[in-house]
C-alpha cells in the first residue's frame, strides 16, 4: 500500500491542470475546497490517503494513542515522572488535566481524520469515476471513519458525531451525542464498508489498505464491546482467508507487515523525505541503549511493567517477542529494565522507524469468536469451531498446551483465561485498557495497580474515571453546558 508520501490537509493541496483554452477560468489554487478538488479517480485516492495518513501521525497511532491506551492500563508505565512536564505521567497514574496534550491530540486527531473521510464521502456519489473506484473509495472512508469512531467513543463516550463537512459555525453548534447513537453511527459504516470493500487487492501497491475481511473483523469487534454476542458470532465467523502466522516474533518484521494474519495495520516506512517512519524505537528503548553495534538514546516510555512480565506463562514464545527485562548500554555492558521489543527497528534516523504497528490480527479474530460463544453459553466441546478450538489456536502457535474443560469447567473460568490469553497475545497492540472496562475490572485491577506498582491509594478511582475528560479547548470553544458538557 503506497502510503508513504505525506498528504496535506484538503485545503493545501495544490492541483496542477494541463493547458486548455478554458484555464483563465480556473478556480486559483488558494481557494481549492473539497468541492472543487475531488474531480478524478486520482484525486479521490489522494483524499482516502489522506485519512490513512492521519492516523500514522503522532497524534494517533504515531504516538499519543498508545499513552492512552497502554500506559493507561497496566500493561505499561513511564520511567521518567517529570517526562513532558509530568504530563505523561498523569495519564500513567490518573491525574490528568482537561488540558493534558495527549488528550488534546488523540481527540484532535480523531477529528483531523475523520473530516478527511467526510470530505470523500461528500463527493463521492456525484463524481464521473468508475463504479469500482467509487464502491472502494466509500468503503475505504466509511471503515476508516468507523475506527476512528470506536476509539473516540470508548475513550471519552458520548462525543459528536459530524458525518459529512461542517462549516465553522456549524462545527462550534456540534453537541456530543449518546454512545449509542455514535454506535449505530459505527455499525452502519462497518457494515456498508464490508458490503462495497474487496476481499483482496490484485495491484501489490494496494496491500494493507482495508479490505471486506477488515471491516467485518472490525465490526464484529464493536459487537463484542457492545455485548451483542450472537450478531458478533454471525460475522466473525464469516471473517476468512486469514491465518496464524507460525512464527509470532514475524509478524512484528517491518518486512513482514502485509501478512496472512493481519486484517489492518498502520504502516511506516523509514528513509523517505519527509519522513514517513515512526518514533516508536525512539520513544519506547531504554535512555542508554546498544542495538546491533550502535548506542542509542530513547525514553522509555511506554515501558512494560513488572505485573504484565509476570503475567506470561514458563515457555511462552510471546515473552521474547514481545519486551526484554534486560539491554545492553554499550558493546560489553547490560542493563536491568523492561523495554518493548514488538517494534524495534534500527531507525533511519532519529523518530524514522519503519515498524508498522498492528491494528487488527487474525488472532485477536479468534479470540474474540471464544469470547462471543462462551457468553452465549458454556460448553466443553473442543472441537472444531468450538470456544476451546479458538483459544487454543492462539495458545499452541505460542508453544503452550491448549486448556481442556478440566481447565476450565466453567463459563466464569473460561472468560477468564480469554481475559488472560488477550492480554499477553496482543501486549502493546492498544487493546488492555479497553479490555479491562469491558470485563468491568478496570477499577478494582488499576486500583490495586496503583497501590502495588507505585504505592499510591489515591485517586480513589471510580466508574467515572473510566473515561478520559473531553479537551478544556473543546469545552471552552463550544460553552454549551447542555449539550457539550464535560465528563464527571
Amino acid at each position: 500500500m503506497k502510503l508513504n508520501i505525506k498528504i496535506a490537509g484538503l485545503s493545501l493541496i495544490t492541483v496542477i491542470s494541463s493547458c486548455s483554452k478554458d484555464f483563465i477560468n480556473l478556480t486559483p489554487v488558494s481557494n481549492q475546497t473539497t468541492a472543487t478538488f475531488f474531480k478524478t479517480a486520482n484525486d479521490f485516492q489522494q483524499g482516502v490517503n489522506a485519512i490513512y495518513d492521519g492516523l500514522q501521525n503522532t497524534r494517533l497511532y504515531g504516538k499519543s494513542a498508545y499513552y492512552l491506551m497502554e500506559v493507561r492500563s497496566d500493561n505499561t508505565d513511564i520511567l521518567d515522572r517529570g517526562a513532558l512536564g509530568g504530563v505523561a505521567s498523569q495519564i500513567d497514574l490518573f491525574t490528568e488535566t482537561t488540558t493534558n496534550p495527549f488528550l488534546t491530540d488523540v481527540y484532535a486527531g480523531a477529528y483531523v481524520a475523520i473530516s478527511r473521510a467526510n470530505a470523500v464521502l461528500d463527493q463521492i456519489d456525484a463524481a464521473a469515476i468508475p463504479d469500482s473506484s467509487k464502491k472502494q473509495f466509500r468503503g475505504e472512508a466509511q471503515f476508516l471513519r468507523a475506527f476512528v469512531y470506536f476509539d473516540l467513543v470508548r475513550l471519552y463516550g458520548k462525543v459528536p458525531l459530524v458525518i459529512k463537512t461542517e462549516t465553522t459555525s456549524e462545527a462550534q453548534n456540534d453537541k456530543r451525542n449518546d454512545v449509542t447513537e455514535v454506535y449505530g453511527q459505527i455499525e452502519k459504516d462497518l457494515q456498508s464498508a464490508a458490503a462495497l470493500l474487496p476481499a483482496a487487492y490484485s495491484n501489490a501497491a494496494d496491500y494493507g489498505r482495508a479490505t471486506a475481511g477488515t471491516a467485518s473483523g472490525l465490526l464484529g469487534k464493536v459487537y463484542v464491546t457492545e455485548k451483542k454476542w450472537s450478531a458478533a458470532t454471525a460475522v466473525l465467523k464469516n471473517v476468512t482467508g486469514y491465518t496464524l502466522q507460525a512464527d509470532y516474533a514475524s509478524l512484528y518484521n517491518p518486512a513482514n507487515a502485509i501478512n496472512s494474519e493481519v486484517l489492518f495495520t498502520i504502516r511506516y516506512k523509514k528513509g523517505l523525505s519527509p519522513s514517513e517512519g515512526n518514533t516508536y524505537f525512539t520513544d519506547m528503548v531504554p535512555f542508554s541503549f546498544y542495538y546491533n553495534g550502535v548506542a542509542y538514546g530513547g525514553s522509555n516510555n511506554n515501558r512494560p511493567t513488572n505485573n504484565l512480565v509476570s503475567a506470561y506463562e514458563k515457555d511462552d514464545k510471546r515473552f521474547a517477542a514481545s519486551l526484554d527485562t534486560v539491554s545492553y548500554k554499550n558493546a560489553t555492558t547490560t542493563q536491568v529494565g523492561n523495554y518493548i521489543k514488538k517494534y524495534l527497528d534500527v531507525p533511519g534516523a532519529t523518530g524514522d522507524g519503519g515498524s508498522s504497528f498492528p491494528i487488527l490480527r487474525y488472532a485477536d479474530i479468534l479470540l474474540l469468536q471464544a469470547e462471543a460463544l462462551n457468553e452465549q453459553g458454556y460448553s466443553a466441546a473442543n472441537g472444531p469451531g468450538s470456544a476451546f478450538d479458538y483459544l487454543n489456536q492462539v495458545r499452541v502457535r505460542a508453544g503452550l498446551k491448549g486448556k481442556t474443560a478440566t481447565d476450565l469447567p466453567d463459563q466464569a473460568s473460561f472468560r477468564d483465561a480469554i481475559f488472560a490469553e488477550r492480554r499477553v497475545e496482543l501486549a502493546f497492540e492498544n487493546n488492555r485498557w479497553f479490555d479491562l472496562i469491558r470485563y468491568s475490572k478496570g477499577i478494582a485491577i488499576m486500583q490495586a495497580h496503583l497501590l502495588k506498582e507505585y504505592n499510591l491509594a489515591t485517586p480513589v478511582l471510580t466508574p467515572a474515571r473510566l473515561l478520559f475528560p473531553i479537551p478544556q479547548s473543546e469545552i471552552d470553544l463550544h460553552r454549551d453546558p447542555v449539550n457539550f458538557p464535560q465528563n464527571p
